[in-house]
């Protein structure tokens, strides 16, 4: 995948994330946490990069290992930091109810299934071949 087309299907995601965490705040139960969703799209923005960046090189590695252990360690960074900024915003924000939640895993949900795509593009990539010794 081109970095180009990574950016401008990152920048699609974006848009949606943001229109759906729009139209899920519109519902007065759900009308909390705003702020939570504002920074969880732009975490997983931030991240998406990341993993992207971090995966090309990967991918293009001779290390077959490498491209698998960049996903699964930027995944287990992104649950980690989900769970802290969740928590984060219960003890800061002190939530009347639980169901701010639902916005943010909606955004959760929709930046991984566009970087498990985006992943599955890159593994394609064909990676350099070792140089060999004389």
């Amino acid at each position: 995948m081109e970095t180009k087309t990574f950016l401008l299907q990152l920048l699609g995601v974006t848009v949606l994330a943001i229109g759906v965490t729009y139209g899920l705040h519109q519902i007065p139960t759900l009308r909390e946490g705003g702020w939570l969703s504002a920074i969880a799209v732009g975490l997983f923005t931030l991240l998406s990069l990341l993993i992207f960046w971090r995966a090309k090189v990967a991918a293009a590695s001779a290390n077959r290992h490498s491209f698998t252990n960049v996903v699964m360690g930027v995944t287990m960074l992104k649950m980690f930091l989900s769970i802290v900024i969740i928590y984060a915003y219960v003890v800061l924000a002190e939530p009347a109810n639980k169901l701010f939640v639902l916005p943010f895993f909606g955004i959760y949900i929709i930046y991984t299934v566009f970087e498990v795509y985006a992943m599955m593009q890159l593994s394609h990539t064909k990676p350099r071949e070792e140089p060999t010794s004389k």
